[in-house]
């Protein structure tokens, strides 16, 4: 039973970090270019409200599977009170992921909301564009953060 949980688990959040991992680099990379190169014609913005649903089911789906995923693993609540834990190369490993994780919700709903919003009214779009990155790159320090607890590191 845990082994099909483990792998139905696996599943779900590999395929949200596909998809959210994925739909950022391609903002970056391909939206956020033909924004700048066609300004009228307001790509970033309607991508991103057509992207926004799977974005945030992707968030959601993996900030609700990854504690599922350590509790099958046998890593419980209690282990979190176990300073062994946090110094072993896994605990440490997470404990920094959970941090990049924290920061990329609040400047996700951050960017989404306010800065979006304001880059719209204003057309000043330098710090939407910064906050996207910064939110690229921690996702990608997440993903790979996350094939390294899968190695148990």
């Amino acid at each position: 039973m845990r082994e099909d949980l483990f792998l139905v688990l696996i599943a779900l959040h590999m395929l949200a970090a596909a998809a959210w991992v994925g739909g950022v680099l391609f903002f970056l990379f391909a939206v956020v270019p033909a924004a700048r190169a066609a300004p009228a014609a307001g790509i970033a913005t309607a991508l991103g409200r057509a992207f926004r649903p799977l974005a945030y089911t992707a968030l959601v789906t993996l900030v609700a599977t990854g504690p599922l995923l350590l509790w099958v693993q046998g890593v419980h609540f209690e282990t979190f009170g176990h300073a062994r834990f946090w110094v072993s190369a896994f605990g440490t490993t997470l404990g920094v992921k959970a941090v990049m994780i924290v920061a990329v919700l609040i400047l996700t709903v951050w960017h989404d909301w306010v800065l979006g919003p304001r880059a719209e009214r204003t057309g000043a779009k330098g710090a939407a564009r910064a906050i996207g990155a910064v939110i690229g790159l921690l996702s990608v320090a997440i993903f790979m953060a996350g094939l390294l607890m899968a190695q148990g590191l």
